[in-house]
This record gives structure tokens, sequence and C-alpha cells, in this order.
């Protein structure tokens, strides 16, 4: 075993369970959702694209709490997330929103990797507090067309598609469908709106980053479990690493 990467009691620690092993005495390692937040919480806020039909979107994940349900071998990410749109310069809708993204955890020893597959977006919801804003159909049209333009849409009766057309360079019909949200003035309607792609953007996130995690040969219990490990589940509310088949 190359343990020089170790300090001494942490090379003790191994020895030990290396011991403890070999008298079956040692069965599984757990970690707790404590331990588990620690090593997630640096990796936020993380930012996520978000196409919209008129002006620009974002949606940013703040803060994510790792859970392990007792009834499910999925690890749950409780997600607060807060999504903007904005349209020249001003914010014409915000809202704080409760994600929920859970997944399969599995061990693959060769690599000494920790995985977590068929990862999947469970909850969506939309958070009612005082973060929340929406401006109306109006506003957003005085606010897109040139100054002079908003006057003349009034007083000549000018079609609100012809209006859109001038700002969405020809995709109006996407644009208007997108408008007659805020003139229902539904937040949640919104919400749902842009909910497919912000689930489809999540998972790409996820992917993207690998959601992986290979074993510390610099963390004594890493080091412990990469060696002679076999498998990974959740119980109990934690995630046991598990020494036998």
């Amino acid at each position: 075993m190359a343990l020089s990467q170790l300090n001494w009691q942490d090379r003790l620690h191994v020895l030990v369970g290396y011991c403890l092993l070999k008298t079956g005495r040692l069965t599984f390692d757990a970690f707790t959702e404590a331990e588990l937040n620690d090593i997630v919480r640096p990796y936020f806020p993380i930012k996520v694209p978000l196409e919209v039909p008129i002006g620009e979107g974002s949606f940013e994940c703040l803060e994510g709490q790792l859970t392990m349900p007792l009834s499910t071998n999925r690890l749950t990410l409780q997600l607060f997330c807060s999504v903007e749109i904005r349209a020249l310069g001003t914010t014409i809708y915000r809202a704080h929103v409760a994600v929920s993204v859970s997944a399969l955890p599995n061990y693959f020893p060769a690599s000494r990797t920790l995985r977590f597959t068929d990862a999947r977006v469970d909850v969506v919801h939309l958070l009612n507090d005082r973060y929340s804003l929406l401006k109306d159909t109006q506003f957003i049209i005085d606010k897109l067309l040139p100054g002079p333009l908003s006057g003349l849409s009034s007083l000549l009766g000018q079609p609100l598609r012809s209006a859109l057309s001038i700002v969405t360079a020809g995709s109006t019909e996407q644009a208007l469908a997108y408008l007659r949200l805020y003139l229902q003035g539904n937040t949640q309607r919104i919400l749902d709106y842009h909910k497919p792609k912000i689930e489809q953007q999540l998972l790409n996130e996820l992917e993207s980053r690998a959601i992986g995690y290979t074993l510390s040969d610099e963390v004594w219990r890493e080091f412990l479990f990469a060696r002679w490990g076999k498998r990974v589940v959740v119980e109990d509310k934690s995630l046991r690493f598990y020494f036998t088949e």
C-alpha cells in the first residue's frame, strides 16, 4: 500500500481499518448528509443558460443540499434557484424556484470512481416570496419599442403583431404566445412555459460536469475504500460504501 501521502495518524487509521476488514468486523463505511453537503457546498452558485423569445433569460442555482430519502436508493439534491427575464436592461420577470434533482449512486472499482447515473428532475416549484416580480404586457411593449413607435402604436391602433415584428426580426408568433402569458399576469404560467428548457439545461449541466467523483489517496477513508470497496448504496439516510458484494 502506498501510504506516503497520508500523515501518520491517517496511516494508522488505514492499518486498523485493514485489520477490521480482514477479520470481518468492518463491512461498510457511511457518509452522512452533513458530510456530503460539506463536499457539495463549494460548487454553488451554478449558472444555467435559459433562452427566451424576447429579451434575455438567466437561471441560477444559488444553494444546494443533498438529502437521502429512506424509501429509495436515490440521492436527492434540493436546489434553491432564481430565474430572471430581462428586456432592454429592465427585469420583466423574476422568481425564486425550488428544484429537486435525483440520481442513482454507482461505484466503479476499476477507476475508483463514484458516479451518479439516471439523473432526473423531479420537481420544479415556484416560491411565492417578496423576490417575485412580473411586469404587464403594456409595460413590455413600451419598453421593447422605441419611444416614438410606442406612442404611435397606441394612437394609430397598430396591431400588436406588427409592433412585435419590428423587435423580433419576424419571429412574431412565438413572441406573441410568450407575451400572452404576461397579459394573464400569472407567474406560475410563465414558469411552466420555461420549465422544459430549465429541466433539460439542468440535466445538460450535470452531464457536462460528469457528475462523478474519483476517490482521493489523500483522505484515509477514501484511500481505504478505493482499494477494497465493492459497491455504494443509500441506506438509513446515509451513503454507505460496502466492502462486500
